[in-house]
């Protein structure tokens, strides 16, 4: 584990830096490290949109969903479900990034991935910056968003505009092939644990008054029933 003073989590989507990035950000943060987290697009593309407003009965919830949004107001109900889970994770309000010109979300190139990090890095010394990111995965199709932000924290680090890049694997990828170097599972403790299962409840809130429509929840159900079975952050390649 890197031992720099400023770590940065870029997070593709609202919901990574919870299911994949979670218990490394709970650890770095319990070790007294300055940490970041920054979303890198909209998030605008889920399916999610459909299903909260397309007037047909959620088995979840057992009622109609008629909460039709445009990509906006959808966009804004993600980044609310995101930045509460960052802070019940223990981040500070203004050390959860937003940027303006994120990425339309499933259009992040790893250009684009990189302005947003040397524009989030700016102004902090590199010899005590580490990036945390997901990590490129070559055995199976990935998410072209989370393929940029990881080819892009390791132009970074080739740059020496970093000290050290950190790459975890998808939570839904494991396990993984044989033969992934997976250097270590970070598991949390008890503590870590209810402030994560507390931000997971973030993205399953069902206050449509509130601005609250559980789109995590409803975007990747079986991912978060997995998560509360486990909050794990595996490390695979540490340069």
């Amino acid at each position: 584990m890197s031992e720099t003073k400023y770590v940065f989590f870029f997070s593709p989507h609202q919901d990574d830096e919870l299911l994949n990035l979670g218990a490394a950000m709970c650890r770095d943060i319990d070790a007294g490290r300055e940490v970041f987290c920054v979303l890198c697009t909209d998030g605008g593309a889920s399916g999610a949109r459909r299903l909260i407003g397309d007037g047909e009965t959620c088995e979840w919830h057992g009622d109609r969903h008629d909460y039709p949004m445009d990509r906006a107001a959808f966009s804004a109900a993600r980044d609310g479900e995101f930045t509460a889970s960052c802070r019940f994770m223990g981040l500070q309000p203004d050390h959860i990034l937003i940027p303006a010109d994120r990425a339309p979300d499933g259009q992040l190139t790893a250009e684009h991935a990189e302005k947003l990090m040397r524009d989030a890095i700016k102004g902090f010394p590199a010899e005590q910056v580490t990036l945390k990111t997901l990590a490129e995965v070559k055995w199976q199709q990935q998410n072209p968003d989370h393929t940029a932000v990881a080819r892009a924290a390791l132009q970074l680090r080739a740059e020496n505009a970093c000290a050290a890049v950190e790459e975890y694997l998808e939570t839904i990828l494991f396990p993984a092939p044989e033969g992934t170097d997976i250097l270590e599972t970070l598991t949390p403790d008890a503590a870590q644990k209810e402030r994560l299962q507390s931000a997971a409840a973030q993205y399953g809130r069902w206050e449509p008054k509130n601005g609250f429509y559980a789109v995590g929840r409803h975007s990747v159900w079986d991912e978060f029933d997995e998560f509360r079975k486990e909050q794990f952050s595996r490390l695979m390649i540490r340069r």
